[in-house]
């Protein structure tokens, strides 16, 4: 059974939270999710690590949930939205002797993804939204690069006609192609506020 340690979860038992202010709590909940990582780090006999990769609204959380829960593992459920994070994240694991294997969520229409995230009792500004989906997308491919040996595993999340989020794994024959797509799949910020821009 898998070890999940996710930072808006912890957000849930902080004083004073409400989801309509999650964002003022992000910091507080994120600093206790690493100090959670590390203790897990050092105290689970599960060898592998799983962090998950994606923008706000994605579907992470939902993947997880239905997919990667029996998992004998410690899964870190973060946005990845900066390469010094994922840098840090892969140094610990890998000090500890533990496997460390990505799963990036990436919507197949970023329109959808951004209305889920204007409807989701959780609010961030939109500014959240356009940054951990740029970073997030911009890191895996950092990952990629300078990782060459981790198992990145991607993930399109998608909705059924009935509203019903969806998952398929996309599969590669080789590294090259896993690496044109993740080049593919770049986009600014400023790229998202445009694609989006109608929707607010």
């Amino acid at each position: 059974m898998a070890i999940v340690i996710s930072a808006d979860e912890i957000k849930k038992d902080l004083p004073n939270y409400s989801p309509n202010k999650a964002e003022e709590f992000h910091h507080e909940s994120a600093t206790k999710a690493d100090k959670l990582f590390t203790k897990a780090l050092k105290e689970s006999s599960h060898t592998k690590v799983i962090l998950l990769n994606g923008g706000t609204a994605s579907g992470k959380t939902e993947f997880l949930s239905t997919h990667l829960l029996q998992e004998d593992c410690i899964i870190f459920d973060a946005t990845q939205s900066t390469e010094l994070g994922a840098k840090n994240k892969l140094r610990q694991i890998t000090k500890s002797g533990k496997t460390p294997i990505i799963y990036s969520v990436i919507p197949d229409d970023l329109k959808r993804a951004f209305i889920a995230f204007l409807n989701r009792d959780r609010k961030f500004s939109d500014t959240h939204f356009y940054k951990t989906h740029a970073g997030s997308r911009k890191t895996v491919l950092w990952i990629a690069t300078n990782y060459p040996d981790i198992e990145i595993n991607i993930i399109e999340s998608s909705y059924t006609l009935d509203g019903k989020l969806q998952f398929s794994q996309i599969k590669f024959d080789n590294k090259q192609k896993l690496f044109d797509y993740l080049v593919n799949k770049q986009m600014s910020e400023d790229d998202i506020i445009t694609y989006v821009s109608l929707l607010r």
